[in-house]
């Protein structure tokens, strides 16, 4: 694409860097959607009881509310992406942010499972 100068536009790789940082402030939506989806599939399961919920039913959770989660790093994988084929400097810091973030997100939920299942 060419400007009224007939030259080819210089991108910006920081406008990518900014945007990869700017899709990580969707994290705490998909962290409700999760929650919401992770819950529904467990009250689908029958999992309301007073007993604890079969290990296949938390797995299920654990897996949707997971790939729910991390739909925004789509997004921050593509900015970042952009902003490194740019030579932008720190353009994949976003992206190692929101897999830590996620990581840590499976982290927890793998231990709270664990606890359900060990103390019932």
């Amino acid at each position: 694409m060419r400007d009224a100068a007939g030259t080819t536009p210089r991108h910006d790789s920081r406008s990518g860097v900014g945007a990869a940082w700017w899709s990580l402030a969707l994290l705490p939506l998909s962290f409700v959607l999760a929650f919401a989806a992770g819950e529904g599939v467990a009250s689908l399961a029958g999992a309301g009881d007073s007993t604890s919920p079969a290990w296949w039913v938390m797995a299920l959770a654990l897996v949707l509310a997971t790939a729910i989660f991390a739909c925004p790093l789509l997004l921050t994988a593509r900015y970042s992406n952009r902003a490194a084929t740019r030579n932008g400097r720190g353009a994949r810091a976003p992206l190692i942010v929101g897999i830590v973030v996620t990581g840590l997100f499976v982290v927890a939920n793998l231990a709270s499972g664990l606890m359900v299942l060990v103390v019932g």
